[in-house]
């Protein structure tokens, strides 16, 4: 499974600072990359003020998730079961602790890049319209 994402994040890395770059040079797609460009202006619109707080619900979730797993499975099944956290190699741990907190980090700076915006622009944000 390790493998599957890390090989997923390798191609989708590749794709977007290699080959859509090259592709977006070309004319015959240029139609294609200004509704993919607006798309994501819309779509950055419409979670305008969440980013921050939709992303701590998804770690909390997951972080129950496992949590559950590894407490209740083996009360439910009757079976000691290995658990998850235990699967993960411990050296990975920091990594993904500092991966998590410089996510938080720059959705802070996206929402403080965003009022500092509208402080010197004086207009509302999107969704107060």
């Amino acid at each position: 499974m390790l493998m599957f994402i890390l090989l997923l994040a390798t191609l989708v890395a590749i794709y977007w600072f290699w080959v859509r770059p090259i592709l977006k040079l070309r004319p015959a797609f240029r139609e294609l990359y200004e509704k993919e460009e607006s798309f994501f202006a819309a779509l950055r619109v419409k979670l305008a003020g969440i980013k921050q707080k939709l992303s701590s619900v998804i770690v909390i979730a997951a972080s129950a998730a496992v949590s559950g797993y590894d407490f209740f499975t083996p009360i439910v099944s009757g079976v000691d079961v290995s658990s998850l956290t235990s699967k993960i190699p411990s050296w990975s741990w920091p990594l993904i602790l500092i991966s998590v907190t410089a996510l938080f980090q720059f959705f802070r700076n996206l929402a403080d890049t965003r009022n500092k915006v509208e402080l010197t622009n004086g207009l509302p944000a999107p969704e107060e319209k």
